[in-house]
């Protein structure tokens, strides 16, 4: 009976755990796939030994706490490995695949591209924040705008370049391309 009440469990909340995982951590290391089976593995091994009341709540919060600790140790790892590079006196090497390059490249000028969509006070307040580093009390004071108009215009400019480089990286659908139009007659 167990058995069977672990398949079902499985087989309805797998896809699902795999794509939540996806979502809020990425696709790895470590693989959202690898987390959701061990996931899976702790409860069968628990649900022998105590009677778990909400298996669903149990199994996601075991693939949250798995995903934390192997992010931890990846962590530890990499401080580890810089710290022998110190030791050693040596830059630590990087390792940037060409197309990694090609891709940020790319994407540099499509941000760059974005940025020339700007309407002229949404440029100059996005300058003064990011290229000058200015607080937006600093720029309130130096334009003589509200604070929560400066808050405003950097969010809506700043939610106008992710659009737009998503939408040129990941062109979705048919309404996408619409929304864009839209959006560079007005």
């Amino acid at each position: 009976m167990k058995s069977q009440l672990f398949a079902q469990l499985y087989q309805q909340f797998w896809p699902e755990l795999c794509a939540k995982l996806q979502h809020r951590f990425g696709s790895g290391p470590p693989d959202p796939e690898d987390i959701a089976q061990q996931a899976f593995v702790k409860y069968s091994e628990l649900s022998g030994q105590h009677r778990i009341e909400n298996p669903r709540a149990f199994i996601y919060t075991m693939a949250r706490n798995l995903f934390i600790d192997q992010f931890r140790r990846n962590k530890k790892q990499q401080l580890v490995i810089e710290k022998i590079f110190i030791e050693l006196g040596m830059e630590p090497m990087v390792e940037v695949s060409a197309e990694q390059a090609a891709l940020k490249v790319e994407r540099n000028r499509l941000i760059e591209k974005a940025i020339a969509k700007l309407d002229e006070k949404q440029h100059k307040l996005m300058t003064m924040s990011i290229v000058e580093g200015k607080s937006y009390r600093q720029i309130a004071t130096d334009t003589g705008l509200p604070i929560s108009n400066i808050s405003r215009t950097i969010s809506a400019a700043q939610n106008l370049i992710d659009e737009f480089v998503n939408f040129q990286e990941e062109p979705h659908s048919a309404l996408s391309n619409l929304r864009l139009v839209l959006k560079e007659r007005v």
